[in-house]
């Protein structure tokens, strides 16, 4: 009972983020302004790492946790050195 239960939910997630993510490459698609692209490219980043996250609660895997630890170093560190190249205009 619980662990259907678990998967609907699981599943559900997976579904809205999906969606989140394709609508946030439409937006990507369709604008302009660099900083606004670098947002939503980072935003496409996010999601893709969540949905691998949600994806290895169905799955056993062996590399999950690094995995998560490498996706931790290069949320944090590389978008914000590349907004602020963006913002920047690439001046130094």
């Amino acid at each position: 009972m619980f662990e259907s239960t678990f998967n609907t939910i699981l599943t559900v997630c997976i579904g809205i983020i999906a969606v989140c993510m394709v609508i946030g490459l439409v937006t990507m698609l369709r604008t302009k302004d660099e900083l606004t692209r670098a947002v939503l490219a980072d935003f496409i980043f996010y999601s893709m790492v969540c949905l691998y996250f949600i994806w290895t609660l169905f799955h056993d895997t062996f590399i999950g946790y690094e995995i998560a630890i490498l996706a931790a170093l290069v949320c944090g560190a590389i978008p914000t050195l590349s907004m602020s190249r963006i913002i920047s205009r690439g001046r130094r």
